[in-house]
């Protein structure tokens, strides 16, 4: 089925895109962009300019403001080029010179007209710096008439999406822009999405996009799911007792799917006890390699996975790239792990500093107990007795909890 994505659809991503950025620029009002809902009127206005008052955030007074420095704006007009891909397109000027996002979308969708209409989303950077990730528009309607065939054959006829996750994620683009456009659905978002999910307000025939954290946290709150109601969950591993639940109270499907931003999706079950099950575009090329049949391209996969045939497979061991720390390879993921088994702490995370920082690792912990009387000195020569000395972290943050993005997948902190 051919998919364009519509002037709605546009203007969901490029808001999305903005929140991003903004949240980058601006970490301390990340929740007000990640909740914000984006209308075609709303309008990117120098802070010269601006009718409201003139602090930098989305002022109320001002209507759809969302007022910018110019920095900001060459920043997020990058992100919504290079996310349509509209370099090739020869126009992508003409974003520095409208407001409004209507004006936007119609300029996003002269360039997909023009030159590509194939897409770039960027990983979270759990373990590195986000990298783009270019995909063929080819692909990833097929992906989404895939589920939308899959969903159909699982008795479920679904009326609305409620969807947990931002559009311009890759699970996102695919599940809550392309799928209800395949489905003529209505497509219902942020926090009234939450509402709906965990007041109660469920329905036959919803199918909810979430994420294993948001997943987890509904369970808590619900005691009963109407009948026809699926759920599909990704962008890490979900609990099995997240799934059990939702399924003991009375979901219809639970859609887990396995794949990375990289490759798109990969494969799907529908249980806990299940191996996934790969989707057809795939094929196994090596132990760690997969081969998209039609382009005949090779990708890494991103764990190591055990397979039960050339169609199944379970997912082994989650993989963390090394990274090189004055000429020796370095695994943040076993100085993660020996952080974890301190026995004052509860999570860690650790990564390789960013070039402005400095050299070597970096450290985030979460204490078990708030009063814990441990410090950074404490926990370094701990750690120097049990690691080599490039493989401590020169800086370790404590904070209450493991930054993390909108859909529960780590990312980067500052110093």
């Amino acid at each position: 089925m051919s998919v364009n994505l519509k002037k709605p659809a546009l203007v969901q991503l490029i808001g999305d895109l903005i929140a991003e950025e903004l949240t980058r620029l601006r970490p301390a009002e990340s929740n007000e962009w990640r909740r914000r809902r984006w209308l075609p009127t709303d309008e990117l206005v120098p802070q010269s300019k601006a009718t409201g008052e003139a602090t930098g955030k989305t002022t109320d007074s001002a209507g759809n403001e969302i007022v910018i420095d110019s920095l900001e704006w060459m920043a997020i007009a990058g992100r919504v080029v290079q996310f349509f891909q509209m370099e090739e397109s020869g126009i992508e000027d003409y974003l520095l010179r409208k407001n409004r996002l209507d004006e936007w979308s119609e300029i996003v969708q002269k360039a997909r007209d023009i030159a590509s209409n194939n897409i770039t989303v960027t990983t979270s950077g759990s373990t590195g710096q986000p990298k783009p990730c270019r995909h063929p528009w080819a692909q990833l309607t097929g992906e989404a008439d895939y589920f939308a065939e899959l969903i159909s054959t699982q008795n479920t006829s679904v009326q609305r999406v409620i969807t947990l996750v931002p559009s311009h994620h890759i699970y996102g683009l695919l599940f809550s822009v392309l799928l209800p456009d395949i489905l003529d659905v209505p497509v219902i978002r942020g926090f009234s999405a939450f509402q709906q999910v965990t007041g109660g307000s469920l329905q036959p025939g919803d199918l909810v996009i979430g994420f294993p954290e948001a997943l987890t946290q509904a369970t808590k709150l619900l005691s009963h799911i109407p009948n026809e109601v699926t759920f599909t969950t990704s962008s890490g591993p979900c609990p099995a007792e997240t799934i059990n639940a939702l399924y003991e109270a009375g979901a219809s499907r639970v859609i887990e799917i396995y794949g990375s931003s990289e490759t798109a999706g990969i494969g799907y079950r529908f249980s806990p006890e299940q191996p996934f099950l790969l989707l057809p575009r795939w094929q196994q090329e090596s132990i760690n390699t997969l081969q998209e049949k039609h382009t005949q391209q090779s990708y890494e996969l991103p764990d190591k996975l055990n397979w039960l045939s050339d169609k199944s497979f379970i997912v082994s061991e989650r993989v963390d790239s090394a990274v090189v720390i004055k000429g020796t390879n370095v695994y943040p993921s076993r100085v993660m792990t020996l952080i974890e088994s301190h026995p004052a702490v509860s999570a860690a995370a650790v990564r390789q500093k960013k070039p402005a920082e400095g050299k070597g690792l970096k450290a985030f912990v979460v204490l078990k107990n708030h009063s814990e009387k441990i410090t950074e000195a404490d926990l370094k020569h701990w750690l120097s007795e049990h690691l080599l000395d490039i493989e401590v972290p020169t800086h370790i943050t404590f904070g209450d909890a493991i930054p993390a993005n909108e859909i529960g997948k780590q990312q980067d902190w500052s110093l």
